[in-house]
This record gives C-alpha cells, structure tokens and sequence, in this order.
C-alpha cells in the first residue's frame, strides 16, 4: 500500500474471498477445492483457420465486449521451424491462441495475444515418478542454479535481486513440473525467459554434484568425533510439510485413492525418509529422460504489438534447434488408475505432541475417484457447480449437516478436484474423536446426508444462487493481473495428459448448455451427476488420520538410529573425507562469485526504470447522515468491466482494547449468518445469487507520521470492513446486502458460534504448525506497536487462547457471549465517521454512488460513545524477550526485530533497496543455500521503521540467530559496486510496480488515504529508491545492528530443538519455552 513497507494486514471477506493464483487456475480448469495435484514451489504448414464460437452470457452477470483490440486482432506469423497446429479465439477473455508444433525437437507451443501488459512464459515437463526421492522436486530446486551459458551459482537469485518480475517460480506436482515466468517490461521477459530456457535444458546440476547436495540432500560431518546428520533445502522443506496434518492428510487421500499408482501412489515432493536413498546418477538420469523439448509444452502470452509472434518464436528456435526429437528416456504418459469393484478403508499415523493439552483426534474422510476416461467440459461445470451446492458455504446442503453434526470441528476433502488425470470428489471431518465407533458415524452421515440429497434434490434458490457463484468466478478471473499465468496453468491440467489445452479457458458453451438443461430439469441435472459420480460409484476410500503422539519421536530416533549405522560403517578416512566435503561445499556456498559469471547475465539498467509513480484515480466526498454526521465517501474511476467493487468501514477503536480479540468471530458471524427476515440459508443464496462475493474482515496498518517520518507505536488504523463485488446493473442489491449484513445479521445463534468457534480453532491450530513464521513475527510485533499487537490479538497465538475461551463461554454461558458480541456490533457500527470505498468505470460510477445515502441511512446515526483510546506500553522495545513457542514440527520458524528507526525520525527510500537486497542476497546465502531453511526473509516496514527477520522450514535455530546477528557485519564487509546496487535499484523499483487486481487498486488508494501518504511523499520516495547508493548499504548497517544488540526473538519450534538451541545460546539469550497446542 506504501512503497517499500509491509503491507497493511487485510483478512478477507469470509462469504467467497478472494482466490489465490492456485485456485483462480483451478476454476479456469474447472477443479473446485478438492483432491488437486498441490504444487511444490521454489517457485499444418499453411495458416490454420482461425475458429470463434459463439457466446451466450447469463443475464445477472453480463458484461458487453468491446470490439476486438487490435493486438489480438493480428494474425499469428508462421516460422519456417514450426508447424502451425491450429488458431482459435478465446472469446471468454478475448485471447488469440495460436498452437505450434517444433518440427525437429517435437515440443508444443501454445502462443496466446491478448491485451495484456503482464507478458507470461512457462515450460514444462511430464515428470512421472517411480518412488518417494524427490528427484522431480529436488531438479525443480536444482535446475535454477546455474546452467551452461549463465554460470553464476544462482541466476535465480541473480534474477530476483535485479528484475522487475511480477513472477518468478517453479512448481513440481505430483506428474509435472512447471517454470513460470512473468514481467510487464519487454526487456526484462526476453532476459527471464533466456535464463530459464538455459537453466531447464542444460543445468550446471547435471554436471556438478554439489548442487544436488546442496538443494537435495547431503552427509554433514562438522568433526570426526560429532554425530552424522542429514541436510538439504528440499529434504528440510519436506520435513516441515510432513509436519503438518493437513498436508499429511491429503498426501494420504491420495495415495489410499490412487493405491498401487506407480504415480499418484506416491509422493513427487519427497518423503523425508526417502530422500536420503536418491543417488546422484539417478537424479542426473532423471534429468535426461523428461527435461527433453520432445516432452515439453511451452507457452508465451502477452501484448503482440510488444511481443510479436515472429519473435517468440524465433527465440525458442534459437534454444530448440539444437535438440532432435529423441531423448532415449522413459515413458512419460501418465496411466489411468483402474476402478476399485468395492469400497475400502485406509488408515495412516500422524504426529502430535503428547504434551498438548486437547485430547489428540482423527480425521475421517470419505474419497470417491472417478473412471477412467476425461470428463467433458459440461460435466466440468456441472461439478464446479454441484460442489458449491454441496460444500460452497456453511449453508451448503453437505457441509450444513457436518458442521451441525458436532462430530467433528472442520470440514476437510474439499470436494470435486480435477487437476490429476482422474477426478475425484472427497469430503470428512478433522477433530473426530478416537476410535471406529466415531468414525463410523462420520461415514455413515456422509453417505446418509448425500443419499438424502439425492432423494429430496436441490431447491430452486441454490441451483440459481451455485450457478451464479460459479459463472462469476470464471468471468472474474479476466481482472486478475495474473490472468495470463492462470491461463497457462488451467491449460496444463489438460495439455499435460495430451487433451485439448484451450478446453479449458472456455465456458461459454458448456455454460449454454448446463442453463439449457437446467432449465428444463432443474435441480435434477446435479442429483444424476451426484448419483453416477458418487452414490453409485463403488470406487469409494475411508481414510483415517489417526493420531500418535510417539510417532514424531519414533521418526527422529530412526533417522539417529539410520545415520548413526552409516556413521559405523564408514572408516577413519572415508570420516576424514566426509569432514572434507562438508567443509568444501560450505566454502563453495560461501564464495562469491566470479564477476566474468556474472556479467553472463542478462540485465537491466536503471535507465530502463520509469521515474514517475502510477496514480490511482481517487474522489474524496463527504456525506450526511442523520444527526448532523458525516460519513467518507471515495470513488475510483476504473476500468472494471462493468463490476463493481464496494468497501465499508468502521473505526475499531469505538471498542475497548479487551473486545478486540473477539472481533474475527463478530466477523465471521455477521459473514454467514441470516438476517432478521431471511434465515442462514435463504441469505447466503440470496447473496450468491445476487453478487459475486460479500462478507466482513478487518483492516489493520501501523500509521506513518506526516512527511515519510516512522509512525508512533500508539498510533495505529484498524478497521471493521465490509468488501463485496457485484456487475453494475446488480448494485442495489448488492448496497441492500450489505447493510443486511451489517445491521441485522442476527447473532443469537449458539450452536453455529460453536461450530465456528471448532472450525477456527483447528484452521489456527493447524496453521501454527505449518506457518509458524508468521505467528513468531506477530508475537514480536505485539511487543513494538499498538497495530502489531491488535494484530496479534486478531490472528496470532494469543487469538488460540481467544478461541478456546470463547468456545467454553458459548457451551456454557451463550447469553454473555451474545451480549458482547451485540455490545461490540452497536458501537462499531455508526454511519458517522464511516468510510464507503467505490471502485466502477465510468458509466457505472455515478449510479453505483447514488446507492450510498441509502445504506448509511440502515445503519445508526449517533456518534458512538469513545472509550477512551487504546492503551498501550512501550515496555517491549525496553527490555529485549527471547519466546520458544513450542509445537509438534520437524523444523524451525525463527524471528527476531526491533524497530530500528525513533517516531518521528524519517525514513528514507533507500531502507527498501537495502533491506531487500539482504533478503535475496545475504540471508539467502547464509540462512537458505548454507544454512538449509526452505525460506527466509528481512520485512522492513517504512511505516514504524521495525525491521523483523524471519526464517522458513528451517533445520537450525541457534545458528540462524547467529547469521542475522552478522548482517551488518556483511553489509561493511561487503561494498556495493556498481552492476550490484544497480540490480537492487531494479528489484527494489520491480516491488513499487508490481501490477494489482482493479478491486486491489481501489483498495490500495483507500489505505493510502486512511494512513495520510499522499502522492509527493510517493513521488519522494521513488526519488530516493533510484537515488541510493552504496554509502547507504553501510549507513543501514549501523541500523541493523540494533536489531542484533537489542531485539527480540519468538521462534516457533519443537520441545527438543528449543532445548537443544537453549544449550548453544548465551544465557541472557535463552528461549523461554511456552506450549501452544
């Protein structure tokens, strides 16, 4: 929201949020949330004829379409190396596809114009494995470490430090792996895409076994006499997946699905206990048999007057032209898993620590894999729509019976999935009670409740509603300023097996006849596709996740037991040699690099950086309210495709500082439950029907003080805020809703308190364990401002104990929950002192605004009593804490900060090029490649001037603490010359611009108006950013410092790695140990 600062904490909306990348190519390929394939991530000769199916657009959501523009208009050139497959429009998002075949090597391209400023490029690979190594996930890593034309040890790095990437990662999944790339400058795309072609086709991993070592696994010996011990980025990385139950619950739903899968039945990420066994040729094998152009599937997307055809292609001729069409590797294609003639049940271990004060449970699931065959595009959209009807919302006719069943605390499955070679649909519960009888009762209301569905069908309100649901997310995703990524992942969910890759960016079709048939049959179209899919489907799987509280002691004792046995097989000079190699690769990943390396990159200058900050059109308005009130109105002039985007906000301050932990379960209910006049379910279908998302959330940012200065750490903006979406000529519904939502959501509902209150608990509880690095920062951040602790309060640990007091009170006292969840609703909502945020183009922006009086008219008119203010105590950045918050995990999550500017004092933009520099340069060497951590971060906030440290994944904790004590010292040490500060100017510029979302844009104004940044102070500090200098790199050095002298540390981490890290630390520094589950 402010250059070069963390962002404002913004939860969203709980009713349809926003999607993540993954899903947003998920709906494009017609997969909702169930059993997906989860990334890893680093990261004719002549002229086809060009086809154009005929569209048919829904009333509630249509949008009228521009004429053609003219880039996409352009016929695609032809190259005398390709075979020009086919052209087609895409008219749904107004894209031109053009599918070429390479002649000599066999790879497949698809080259898609659209009018687009954010250019994308992708290849990937079939990448099928035969056991639970790795080698596709360790390659994944591997392959972006140097290659045969760029010979630095880390072009990856090399490009994060200096590129204006808008995306820059690679994903293995369980049968592909994928390298995508993304920038709006046409320089910067040609130089990501050379150095990822290099990089995938001729690795330096191939050849030097020290990059697999170092990203996959390897022995470490520091001395002959210390004990034998395993390390390696991916082999930490999994460690921390296995870690968590939700991740071993769905590794375990697929491989039960898919049993005696020679590929789905296993894991392409690596099981830690495996790793360990992939050999060195073997990894290099496997890199020969699939990393061929004859297995490839390229794709290139952007703007054609800025990215000809003729160039794209004759760039991946100049990279494939080398190759022929064999590879002499195995067979690629991915077999279709034959059906199961009965149901059967599955049962699996998952760690929990015994110490933990809930009683341990189980997760049941229930999974049904679909035959054989693909599934046509109708049949697609029939499941994204039945499983909203199903599981969309917590009215939804399967999840409403779980939830209510009190059996257990979560819904976990996710329903339809359709992104591995067979769908699958799957659905249970997580917090069961232990035992058979328990999951019994889970199965058998599972299969009861869809028998039941089947008999009595769907209303006619949830069809509509579901079918609204789900044409607005397709239509939605053309705003996205990702779309051309999601449009290459949505393509590869079929290209992969060898489908049509432009099936799935269309709709229209199956859309037509999905309301056709629907409006002849109704509610009938989804209970036959229920039936033939699911009740009469007997390939059916009960899964158990059953709770073991040894089981994490067991693993660790065996990897002891396991390296200790070679340990005693290995003689005094091969323990000599292993000594010798662990010294040699710390020393390689400690060495610079060769500056001839690292002129072989292609690069940027700083001349090639635009010096003017990008304005957000903003109105500011004042409107009265009864009383003699006013509230704020701002509007947006955008280009928005006829929606509508509506924010509403309210001051948290009206409520007592002791109210605040209770405000995500206030949100939460006024989210999903009815209204005065409509029940649960009749409001949420009237809200799906109506618009394209509506809920509640909060708002929260520190508050920089006039002129760039650091903020006062009592000064703080948080905010109850309503946000939906809506098409224009839907706007006064949408206004309706809104206040409905927000004046009379009627919160006398015990039992769905409970079920929320179950659910919210296990998503923290889980989340703690996979994501303790953002729970560590929140606990330091509480201690330095009083936005970090309204933050904690909200979503950190201390939000756990919340939870697990408000779920006792709401069992045992419900009036007086009810009554302060009422107290808190009447003093936050107050059309006084309101702020409406509009975001519409220009012929929807003056009708949308006139909706406005009539909303602050719903809402009470009297200014609300103050309390007084937020009390808060500077005691934290006092007296330094050291917090060892202890959960059941293979890894470490470590964070130590301090701000390190006064109030007042400014700050300048420089602070963004350095502290980003340090995040991919020193802490990635020292924390990540030496160190073995999955990830690692320095978030320096321009707002309050705190600078936190953080780590991911990691396998150290001491020593981690260790190297963010040094980065002053690196920074001394280290001078800046010219080709480096120049590549952190353009990193740091790459930040500032990174494209939004038009609903984002709108957003980001708002806060920017909130917080009082105006456009000179924007202006200043981009000066400043492509100002910086060396001088400033040492300048912050002094300022880091304080951070190691001074600052606090919260690590979220086991019991044994607490104490093992408590014998290695100075006194003064040890970890006060605390359990948190």
């Amino acid at each position: 929201f402010c250059e070069g600062s963390q962002s404002a904490s913004r939860r969203p909306p709980m009713r349809h949020g926003l999607r993540s990348l993954a899903i947003a190519a998920g709906a494009i390929a017609g997969a909702s949330g169930g059993l997906v394939s989860r990334p890893h991530a680093f990261s004719a000769s002549a002229p086809a004829a060009i086809s154009r199916r005929a569209s048919s657009v829904h009333a509630s959501v249509a949008i009228s379409k521009p004429p053609l523009p003219e880039v996409v208009e352009r016929a695609p050139a032809t190259h005398p190396a390709f075979e020009l497959v086919r052209v087609e429009m895409v008219d749904e998002y107004t894209i031109k596809v053009a599918t070429y075949r390479h002649r000599q090597s066999g790879a497949e391209v698809i080259s898609a114009q659209a009018d687009d400023e954010n250019k994308v490029f992708g290849i990937a690979f079939r990448t099928p494995v035969e056991d639970s190594t790795g080698v596709p996930h360790i390659l994944e890593h591997s392959v972006l470490c140097g290659s045969a034309k760029y010979t630095s040890k880390e072009p990856f790095t090399e490009l994060l430090k200096g590129s204006l990437q808008t995306f820059l990662n690679a994903f293995t999944y369980p049968d592909r792996t994928c390298y995508p790339v993304a920038s709006c400058n046409t320089k910067d795309f040609y130089n990501l895409v050379n150095v990822y072609l290099d990089a995938v086709l001729s690795p330096r991993a191939k050849r030097d076994p020290t990059v697999f070592a170092q990203e996959g696994w390897h022995y470490e010996l520091d001395a002959a006499e210390e004990p034998l011990t395993y390390k390696g980025v991916v082999f930490n990385e999994m460690k921390g997946v296995y870690s968590s139950p939700d991740q071993l619950h769905y590794r375990a739903l697929k491989k039960a699905l898919f049993r005696g899968h020679p590929i789905y039945a296993i894991d392409s990420g690596g099981d830690p206990r495996s790793i360990p066994t992939l050999t060195y040729d073997a990894f290099a094998d496997f890199h020969r048999r699939y990393y061929h152009p004859s297995n490839a599937k390229i794709y290139v997307y952007g703007d054609e007057a800025e990215l000809p055809t003729a160039e794209r292609l004759a760039l991946l001729e100049s990279w494939l032209a080398e190759f022929g069409s064999s590879r002499g590797g195995g067979d690629e294609q991915i077999p279709w898993q034959p059906a199961e003639p009965e149901p059967y049940e599955v049962s699996e271990p998952y760690p929990v620590d015994a110490a933990a004060a809930a009683a341990p449970t189980q997760f049941v699931t229930l999974g049904w894999l679909f035959p054989p065959s693909p599934l046509e595009p109708s049949k697609k959209l029939a499941w994204g729509v039945l499983n909203d009807l199903l599981l969309g919302k917590p009215s939804a006719a399967l999840q409403q019976p779980l939830l209510a069943s009190k059996l257990g605390s979560a819904v976990v499955g996710g329903g339809y999935g359709a992104s591995l070679q067979q769908a699958a649909f799957s659905v249970g519960l997580k917090g069961v009670a232990p035992g058979d009888e328990a999951k019994g009762r889970v199965s058998a209301l599972i299969l009861e409740t869809l028998d039941s569905i089947a008999e009595s069908g769907f209303e006619q309100s949830a069809v509509e509603a579901s079918m609204n649901t789900i044409e607005f997310r397709l239509r939605a995703a053309s705003a996205s300023p990702m779309k051309g990524l999601s449009f290459m992942m949505g393509a590869l969910s079929e290209w992969v097996y060898g489908r049509d890759p432009i099936e799935p960016l269309r709709f229209e079709e199956a859309l037509a006849s999905l309301k056709e048939d629907v409006a002849r049959r109704g509610g009938a179209v989804f209970v036959e596709l229920l039936r033939e899919s699911v009740l009469e489907n007997r390939h059916r799987c009960t899964l158990s996740l059953v709770p073991e509280p040894q089981l994490g002691g067991w693993l660790q004792a065996a990897e002891e037991q396991e390296l200790s046995a070679v340990r005693e097989r290995l003689s005094a000079g091969e323990l000599k040699a292993l000594e010798e190699e662990t010294r040699a690769l710390r020393a390689a990943q400690a060495a610079r690099d060769d500056p001839a390396d690292l002129a072989k990159l292609p690069t940027l200058s700083t001349s090639d950086l635009t010096a003017s900050t990008k304005s957000i059109p903003i109105e500011v308005d004042e409107v009265a309210v009864a009383g003699g009130g006013r509230a704020t109105l701002l509007t947006h002039e955008l280009p928005t495709d006829g929606l509508v985007y509506l924010n509403v906000g309210f001051d948290l301050a009206r409520l007592p500082i002791d109210d605040v932990p209770y405000v995500p379960l206030l949100c939460r209910m006024m989210s999903e439950l009815g209204t005065d006049t409509l029940d649960e379910t009749a409001f949420s279908r009237t809200v799906s029907a109506q618009t394209g998302s509506l809920g509640v959330s909060t708002m929260t940012s520190a508050k920089p003080r006039p002129g760039g200065a650091a903020g006062s750490p009592d000064e703080a903006v948080a905010m109850l805020m309503l946000s939906g979406r809506a098409v224009a000529d839907k706007a006064p519904q949408l206004f309706d809703l809104a206040a409905d939502m927000l004046a009379s959501t009627q919160l006398d509902n015990a039992e769905r308190a409970v079920a929320m209150l179950k659910q919210s608990l296990a998503r923290a509880e889980a989340a703690v364990v996979s994501s303790g690095n953002s729970y560590a920062s929140a606990a330091l951040a509480a201690r330095f401002s009083l936005c970090g602790s309204v933050d904690e309060m909200l979503g950190g640990v201390s939000q756990l104990h919340t939870l697990r007091g408000a779920l006792e009170q709401a069992q045992s006292d419900w009036p007086a929950l009810l009554a302060r969840l009422e107290r808190m609703r009447s003093a936050l909502l107050s059309a006084d002192g309101a702020v409406v945020n509009l975001s519409a183009d220009e012929q929807s922006l003056a009708t949308t605004a006139a909706h406005v009086p009539r909303l602050l008219g719903r809402l009470p008119s009297a200014a609300a009593p103050s309390n007084g203010g937020w009390a808060w105590s500077a005691g934290g950045v006092l007296v330094p804490s050291h917090e060892g918050l202890q959960v059941p995990t293979q890894v470490s999550y470590v964070a130590k900060a301090l701000p390190i500017f006064q109030p007042g004092e400014r700050i300048c933009g420089s602070t963004s090029v350095v502290s980003r520099y340090l995040r991919t340069a020193y802490l990635w060497n020292t924390v990540r490649v030496q160190g073995g951590a999955y990830g690692c971060n320095l978030a320096f906030s321009r707002l309050d001037g705190r600078a936190t440290f953080s780590s991911y994944r990691d396998p150290n904790l001491a020593a981690t603490l260790e190297a963010y004590d040094g980065t002053g010292a690196y920074l001394r040490s280290n001078p800046l010359g010219p080709s480096e500060l120049s590549k952190a100017i353009i990193g740091a510029v790459g930040e500032l611009d990174a494209p939004q979302s038009v609903d984002a844009r709108g957003v980001t104004s708002m806060v920017r108006h909130l917080l009082g940044v105006t456009e000179e102070e924007r202006q200043i500090w981009r000066d400043e950013v492509l100002a910086t200098t060396a001088a400033d790199f040492v300048a912050f050095a002094d300022r880091i410092d304080e951070v190691a002298a001074r600052g606090s540390v919260a690590v979220v981490a086991s019991e044994s790695a607490i104490a093992e890290a408590n014998v290695a630390l100075p006194e003064a520094a040890r970890l006060q140990a605390k359990a948190v589950l």
